[in-house]
This record gives C-alpha cells, sequence and structure tokens, in this order.
C-alpha cells in the first residue's frame, strides 16, 4: 500500500512539473516552479529513500531551467549537498564547479566554500575566493570573508 501511495504522489509531482511557466524570461513566476521540484526531489530522497530516483529529479530540474536567463543557486547547492550526503565528493564539485561556470552566484560560490572550509582543503577555497573575487571584484563582504580566511589559516601555520 505504501508503495501504491507513493507512485500516486510521484505522478501528481510529474503532473505538475510538466507545467513549465511559459515566460522565460521572469523568474518570478519560475520561483514556485522550482519548489515543485524541489519538494519532489526531498520526497524521493528522504521518504521513498530512493537516492536513484533524486538525483534524476535534480538532474531534470537543472535541464528544465533556462540558466541563460536566469538560475538557481538553490538547486545547485542542494543537489551538491544531496551528492555530499551520498559520500560522492568529486561529484558535488563537480556540480559545484559547473553551477559556478554557467551562472557564477555568490550563494553557490559561499556554499562551496562552506563545503571545502569544513574539509580542511583550504587551497581550494583560495582558489573559489578567487573565481568569486574575480567575478564581484566590488563586493566588499567577499574581500573581508577572504581576508578573514587568510588571517585564520596564518594563525595555524
Amino acid at each position: 500500500a505504501e508503495s501504491t501511495s507513493w507512485s500516486a504522489i510521484r505522478e501528481i509531482y510529474e503532473r505538475a512539473i510538466a507545467e513549465i511557466p511559459p515566460i522565460i524570461t521572469d523568474k518570478r513566476y519560475w520561483k514556485r516552479y522550482i519548489y515543485l521540484w524541489i519538494k519532489y526531489a526531498i520526497f524521493e530522497e528522504l521518504t521513498t529513500k530512493n537516492v536513484g530516483r533524486a538525483r534524476g529529479v535534480y538532474q531534470s530540474c537543472l535541464k528544465v531551467i533556462p540558466h541563460n536567463n536566469f538560475t538557481f543557486g538553490k538547486i545547485w547547492i542542494m543537489y551538491a549537498e544531496f551528492e555530499l550526503r551520498q559520500q560522492n565528493l568529486d561529484k558535488a564539485r563537480s556540480i559545484l564547479g559547473e553551477a559556478i561556470g554557467r551562472s557564477p552566484k555568490k550563494n553557490i560560490f559561499n556554499s562551496y566554500i562552506s563545503i571545502e572550509y569544513q574539509l580542511g582543503e583550504f587551497n581550494r577555497c583560495r582558489k573559489i575566493y578567487q573565481k568569486l573575487l574575480e567575478s564581484f571584484p566590488s563586493d566588499t563582504k567577499s574581500w573581508h570573508d577572504y581576508a578573514s580566511l587568510e588571517n585564520k589559516l596564518d594563525e595555524y601555520d
């Protein structure tokens, strides 16, 4: 009975995500739509415990977003965090690298830096900060955060 209700839930999610917002230049129409995908991915990972389906939901969602017009950092970050939970560090790095390459957003950079910092990969943190500062050279908070990181690392040396 449980799998029957899951297939009914999946069918509803599939019908909902099939209704792609018609206007690909206005991000407002897409926000609710992306949250459907997010809830669907979470449902597959946490409720049904189906890792393969959850991964497929994230991948399909990223294919639908018109990245040339806008993107959603949240979905890239959630997908990378999902892969980390599956012990796929290289895949998570690949996802975040692709996200930065396609559409550099501060929240993606900051999540990537945070992950590498927690892993103790400080040289990777430096490289990501350098890319962040190239993308957003006038962002004083990013410069401050980078200086703070270097300051902390100097104390460990």
